[in-house]
């Protein structure tokens, strides 16, 4: 079975959008010091260590037991919640570390100020920046090479493959490819950047948090962050929902640039 040429040629943009594009704007960024290298190199670290280390290795522990198994079958809203509510608790946990780590420098002169070190909102969007697009390159980026080379080696024949995979898999497989639009992977593309816009308003709560000493927007960020995510669960279809994203991201990206009036001056970082 071929798959049609606009749904490869879809796969190719997609990965060059989630993969080689976040890669080479991070370069530029840092390379005219747009953002940041530490607080962005944390950012990298902070998903990497919150999701893929731990709560993602902790989920599939999980899932072979039978009170989660239960769960999914008799109340699969609930443990939707949970897993939105335990993406929130990792991953601004993981911010807060990241954030505790940024702290004010010594004083630019004997008796100064100290200074905020990246505790601004350039700091911010460098953190943010680098948490969102390790998840991009990580989940989507990732998957999209799979499923690329998938399409490449079925165009090659199916005799190519089926020394790599079982029968029944490569049927499986083959079937969900077929059944792939380019609108299905404009839909994926576009949640990707709504979620890039919310990692970064989050992160400004975080560091607010930190910064200014406002503690509630921490666990605020936990519930926005939840809130965000169970919008799958709303169950409104795929374009509704990645459009009700979409404007929640909208939201999340004005309020995350309004923010730069609250963060503490960087002039003297």
């Amino acid at each position: 079975m071929d798959i049609s040429v606009q749904v490869v040629w879809s796969f190719a943009l997609a990965l060059f959008l989630t993969l080689v594009l976040p890669i080479l704007l991070l370069l530029f960024l840092c390379l005219f010091k747009k953002i940041s290298p530490l607080p962005m190199a944390l950012g990298l670290l902070s998903f990497f260590i919150s999701q893929i280390l731990l709560r993602i290795p902790l989920l599939q522990l999980c899932a072979g037991q039978g009170w989660y198994q239960a769960l999914a079958q008799s109340s699969p809203l609930v443990l939707g919640l949970g897993l939105a509510f335990t993406a929130g608790l990792f991953e601004e946990s993981a911010r807060l570390g990241g954030a505790a780590l940024l702290g004010p420098r010594k004083p630019a002169f004997p008796g100064g100020p100290p200074r905020p070190g990246h505790r601004t909102w350039k700091g911010a969007l460098s953190f943010g920046l680098g948490h969102a697009f390790c998840e991009l390159i990580l989940l989507a980026g990732m998957t999209h090479v799979n499923n690329l080379l998938f399409c490449v080696l079925l165009g090659m024949g199916e005799e190519t493959l089926s020394g790599l995979l079982p029968a029944g898999q490569l049927d499986t497989l083959t079937a969900q490819f077929a059944a792939v639009t380019p609108l299905g992977i404009a839909a994926g593309l576009l949640e990707r950047f709504s979620a890039v816009l919310f990692h970064l308003f989050a992160t400004s709560l975080v560091f607010l948090a930190v910064a200014r000493r406002k503690w509630l927007l921490f666990p605020a960020a936990i519930l926005c962050h939840t809130l965000f995510n169970c919008v799958a669960l709303l169950g409104l279809g795929l374009w509704p929902t990645e459009l009700l994203l979409f404007a929640l991201a909208l939201v999340c990206a004005a309020l995350f640039w309004r923010s730069r009036r609250w963060f503490p001056q960087s002039r003297a970082a």
